[in-house]
C-alpha cells in the first residue's frame, strides 16, 4: 500500500497519525519491545544495558548536529526557539546522565568514546546525517526518536520503579511534561506538512517507517547484537 492510499482511506487523521499508522507494525515492535519491556521490568542485565548505552551515546554527537542544523534551518523564529530548548537539555541534563550512569556501570572512556558501531547504529547516524539539510526530513527523524520513547517511557512508568537509577532515570526523562510537551510540537510540525504534494509525502513516510525500523531493530541489536544482520538494515540512498 503506498501512503497515498493509507490517507485516502483514513482522511479524518492528522498527518502524524497517517504516518504511524502507514509504519504501525514496526511502530508496535519499537514501542513495544522486549528491550524496552525488561527495561520497566527491572529485568535488563547491566551488561545489555552497558551495550545499548555505549551505542546510544554514539550518536548523540550526531543527534546534537541535526538539531543544530534545524534551528538553523526553521522558518522562523518560533521553532528555533523550540528547538534550542531541546538542544540545551541534549547537551546538558542528558549527557550527564550518560557519564553518571556509565560511571555506575564501570565503564571508562574508552568503552564509550568512539566504539565500533553496530551496522544499525551507523544506518541510524547516517539517516540523521542525511536528513539534517531539509527542515521536513530533519522534523520527522526527531518526531519518531522522540514519540517512541516518549510511548514506551509512559508504559513502562506505570511499573514499579527499580532500584537502579540508570534504568529508572532513562524512563523517567522521557515522562517529564516538558518532554511531553516538545513531543506534541513535533507531532504538530509534522501535521503542518500536510500541504505538501503526494510525491513528498511519500518521501516523508517512506522516512519515518524507515526510522521505525531502526528503532526496533537497534533495540534487538542491544539485546543481541548477532540478531541483525548487515543486510537487514534499511541504508540511506545514495
Amino acid at each position: 500500500m503506498t501512503f497515498a492510499n493509507y490517507r485516502q482511506q483514513h482522511p479524518q487523521l492528522p498527518l502524524s497519525e497517517q504516518l504511524k499508522g502507514f509504519a504501525q507494525v514496526d511502530w508496535e515492535l519499537a514501542v513495544s519491545h522486549p528491550f524496552t519491556q525488561a527495561l520497566g521490568d527491572d529485568r535488563l542485565d547491566d551488561a545489555t544495558y552497558a551495550r545499548y548505552l555505549v551505542q546510544d551515546y554514539a550518536f548523540i554527537e550526531t543527534l546534537v548536529n541535526l538539531v543544530a542544523r534545524t534551528i538553523a534551518n526553521a522558518p522562523t523564529m518560533p521553532p528555533k526557539t523550540v528547538l534550542a530548548g531541546f538542544l540545551a537539555a541534549l547537551t546538558s541534563d542528558e549527557n550527564t546522565y550518560f557519564l553518571r550512569s556509565f560511571e555506575a556501570l564501570g565503564l571508562g572512556e574508552a568503552d564509550y568514546l568512539n566504539p565500533q558501531l553496530h551496522p544499525v547504529s551507523q544506518a541510524i547516524i547516517d539517516t540523521m546525517q542525511a536528513s539534517e539539510h531539509r527542515y521536513e526530513e530533519a522534523i520527522i527523524c526527531l518526531c519518531v526518536a522522540e514519540w517512541s520513547y516518549l510511548s514506551w517511557s509512559q508504559a513502562q512508568a506505570e511499573k514499579p520503579r527499580g532500584s537502579r537509577f540508570y534504568l529508572q532515570e532513562w524512563i523517567d526523562i522521557h515522562v517529564l511534561p516538558e518532554f511531553e510537551q516538545f513531543v506534541a510540537w513535533l507531532r504538530g510540525q509534522v501535521d503542518s506538512f500536510t500541504g505538501q504534494d503526494e510525491t513528498r509525502l511519500e518521501q516523508l513516510a517512506e522516512l519515518f517507517k524507515r526510522m521505525c525500523v531502526l528503532e526496533h531493530q537497534f533495540f534487538s541489536a542491544s539485546l543481541d547484537p548477532t540478531s541483525v544482520t548487515e543486510q537487514e538494515v534499511p541504508r540511506v540512498c545514495k
